[in-house]
């Protein structure tokens, strides 16, 4: 079943331009369970849109009717709640740990992944930030989390948005780079204001002190691209995992 949500990010991460239908979609996540009790006079007041702009973006979606839309994604809301209740039956991130590539103990990992929880949980928005590939890797967990109720966005240079302390960013970079890249070019964007998670490769961070509300996971390799993404791959699988143990059940 093609999930409605599935498709909205599929744009939402992947559209160049600024415009009104990106601004629905990014809408649509940051109500995304509200949408239940989401009238049509509501969604143009509240998001700020004409009726026209809504119904060209509905219309890209196969739908003609406001109504028709909404109960559709309600629908397809159920639909993903039970596909993840049924795939976190019997459950255990103790297999992950154990055949995972770390540069810590299994119960150190498993600490450090439920303290990645706490702060998700804790936060406002969750905004990740790196190369397209390996943030395309978290699109599973994108999905879970906005079905949980978390906002959860890619960062777009040409969206200019503010960080705060209730934000949490998760920052996917083998170097290190990305990071420290991010924080001298977007000065204006105050990321060192949020509650940092830099997953990587390079050790150095775990020797220098980044800032005070920055988390470092550092996994083995030399900036080996492919070994990487299956490493942030099982860390995201593992943040599904305990998260939905921890604050969903």
């Amino acid at each position: 079943m093609n999930i409605l949500l599935s498709r909205i990010l599929t744009y939402l991460n992947g559209t160049l331009f600024l415009d009104y239908y990106y601004k629905i979609c990014t809408f649509i996540v940051f109500h995304y369970l509200e949408m239940d009790t989401m009238t049509e006079e509501n969604f143009l007041k509240e998001g700020h849109f004409t009726k026209e702009e809504l119904y060209n973006f509905i219309a890209l979606l196969g739908f003609h009717q406001y109504e028709e839309f909404r109960e559709t994604l309600i629908t397809h809301h159920e639909t993903r709640c039970n596909q993840i209740r049924v795939r976190m039956i019997g459950a255990s991130s103790d297999e992950l740990i154990q055949n995972m590539e770390k540069n810590c103990s299994d119960e150190e990992m498993k600490e450090e992944i439920s303290d990645i929880c706490r702060k998700l949980f804790k936060s406002k928005r969750i905004i990740i930030i790196g190369a397209l590939y390996p943030i395309s890797i978290a699109i599973e967990l994108q999905t879970d989390m906005i079905t949980f109720g978390k906002p959860f966005i890619q960062y777009h240079s040409y969206d200019p948005i503010v960080m705060d302390e209730n934000d949490v960013v998760i920052v996917i970079s083998a170097t290190g780079r990305a990071l420290e890249g991010f924080r001298e070019s977007k000065k204006d964007v105050h990321i060192e204001r949020a509650q940092q998670i830099l997953i990587t490769q390079n050790k150095k961070y775990l020797r220098t002190e980044t800032s005070e509300n920055c988390h470092v996971i550092c996994v083995p390799g030399k900036f080996d691209s492919i070994n990487f993404n299956y490493q942030i791959m099982t860390i995201f699988d593992l943040i599904r995992i305990h998260y939905y143990q921890q604050y969903y059940l």
